[in-house]
């Protein structure tokens, strides 16, 4: 008897949960939270894959940014060689300008230096290193000034120019120093015609390769980074005589 209940039951339908009396399971409320949990978790997965793939090929970005960052112009047939001041402790600048001397790019090399005292200044061992690496002295202009910048240099050296009637100078400075002097000189120099080649001397405390690795390196190219988001460059009011002097002498106006 009981076994034949037991198959009525099985053979029963369970009534609707809309038909009265039917029993009803309550849904569970859904956890806004996980969610966000969630997302937030695929965030921080993706970003820590970033920064992961970023640091596997740290070495061939961060040598692709020294590359760009290195200026090196096209060398032409010139009027003259700048070796601007601030050279390191061997020489390269002056070094880098002596085989474009001899190379023959241009007669004359100006050695542009700061006061170290009142009575000695940096020309002075630029000079001696130029004549130790075979530029007869009559072939060098030593320029001492008192610039503090690379742009009171560039302003600085058109009294220079404009005394010799230079109008094509090779400008040669550091390898990380090129693009932001680029930049100054082109600002000083383009708008009165003078034309401005940037070479890049090669200097031992920043090597494009590996400059990351070496704590010198790091800290000049981030030192010249500084220099070229702040301060902004701005071009003081140039005096009537040196505008003058450097204008071609055919937009010169008749005094």
């Amino acid at each position: 008897m009981w076994r034949r209940k037991l198959r009525l039951l099985a053979c029963e339908p369970l009534p609707s949960p809309s038909e009265p009396g039917a029993m009803t399971v309550p849904r569970q409320p859904r956890n806004p939270q996980r969610g966000k949990v969630l997302l937030w978790l695929l965030v921080f997965f993706l970003l820590g894959l970033l920064l992961l793939t970023l640091y596997l090929v740290r070495g061939p970005l961060l040598r692709a940014f020294a590359d760009w960052w290195i200026v090196e112009d096209p060398l032409e047939k010139a009027q003259a060689i700048v070796v601007l001041g601030g050279d390191n402790r061997m020489g390269e600048r002056v070094r880098h300008a002596a085989e474009l001397y001899h190379t023959g790019w241009a007669p004359r090399v100006v050695l542009s230096g700061m006061s170290y005292r009142t009575y000695f200044n940096e020309v002075t061992l630029m000079e001696r290193e130029a004549t130790n690496l075979g530029i007869p002295r009559e072939h060098l202009v030593v320029f001492p000034q008192s610039g503090r910048s690379t742009l009171e240099e560039a302003l600085a050296l058109r009294a220079v120019l404009a005394e010799h009637h230079w109008r094509k100078i090779i400008v040669v400075t550091s390898n990380y120093h090129t693009r932001r002097t680029r930049r100054i000189f082109h600002g000083v120099y383009r708008r009165h015609g003078t034309q401005v080649l940037i070479s890049a001397a090669p200097d031992s405390d920043f090597n494009p390769q590996r400059w990351w690795r070496q704590r010198t390196g790091r800290a000049l190219l981030g030192l010249e980074l500084l220099k070229s988001i702040w301060p902004p460059m701005g071009l003081p009011q140039q005096t009537p005589s040196a505008t003058a002097a450097l204008e071609p002498e055919s937009e010169r106006k008749p005094k």
